[in-house]
């Protein structure tokens, strides 16, 4: 029983690689001609001196830094025209109030996207 079980199986995955195969070929072909075609045309942005290329990240990760403050003070502008407006809700214009509300709604949408994304596209929970 067991032989036979095998027998089958063994013939089923000679038979889904068999039908693979030319499809795995054919992308493999072509990824890889994507492949040369992108970094022969971008080679000036390769960097060949391993020092500079082991200071990369942190090159990177410290100009991401240097930019918090002016980060920091734009959210504090921001901030304070936001209470502005709301100190001066009577006086807004209902096109602007439905704006922020639309806007304000979106936001709520995109959360609820992720969520869905993050729990591997189930609608009911995480999987357990």
């Amino acid at each position: 029983m067991a032989q036979a079980a095998l027998s089958r199986l063994s013939g089923l995955v000679g038979k889904a690689r068999s039908s693979i195969e030319p499809s795995y070929k054919f992308a493999e072909k072509h990824i890889t001609e994507q492949y040369h075609k992108t970094m022969q045309a971008n080679q000036q942005y390769v960097v060949k001196d391993q020092a500079a290329a082991d200071k990369l990240f942190k090159q990177w990760f410290f100009t991401k830094m240097s930019r918090i403050p002016k980060t920091m003070d734009a959210s504090h502008k921001e901030w304070a025209e936001l209470k502005n407006q709301w100190s001066k809700r009577s006086d807004l214009h209902l096109s602007e109030v439905g704006t922020q509300l639309l806007f304000a709604g979106e936001i709520y949408a995109w959360f609820c996207v992720g969520e869905v994304i993050g729990r591997g596209g189930s609608l009911s929970g995480y999987s357990i």
